[in-house]
């Protein structure tokens, strides 16, 4: 994870996850996910990656990475995502967070086709 949205409506604490893959030694972004999270994640998620903040992103992209309300962490914690494609742009499509992983270090974390 490489940063989160703020949330929007009735949800609290964050609105999606902003994802980065390693390519070699550079993170590069992967787009966002923001389905998959009960409170209690949501609210676990706030407050780990709050203590990550840092001001600048630490990630590429082929396009624009998100602006309003993008809030940048460094890319400690590894989240495990279903989705069904990569689009042409390097994103994933229809990703839904299925919960952290402790068992993989972020450094390691590469795109799976």
């Amino acid at each position: 994870m490489v940063g989160y949205t703020d949330p929007e409506g009735s949800r609290h604490h964050l609105g999606a996850l902003l994802l980065g893959v390693y390519h070699g030694s550079t993170l590069r972004y992967a787009g966002k996910v923001g389905t998959g999270f009960d409170e209690r994640m949501l609210r676990t998620l706030w407050r780990a990656l709050r203590a990550r903040a840092i001001a600048v992103p630490d990630v590429q992209s082929s396009g624009a990475l998100p602006r309003a309300g993008a809030h940048w962490v460094r890319p400690e914690l590894v989240a495990e995502i279903a989705f069904t494609e990569w689009t042409t742009d390097g994103v994933l499509r229809h990703p839904v967070f299925k919960g952290l992983r402790t068992d993989k270090r972020a450094r390691t974390v590469r795109r799976e086709d």
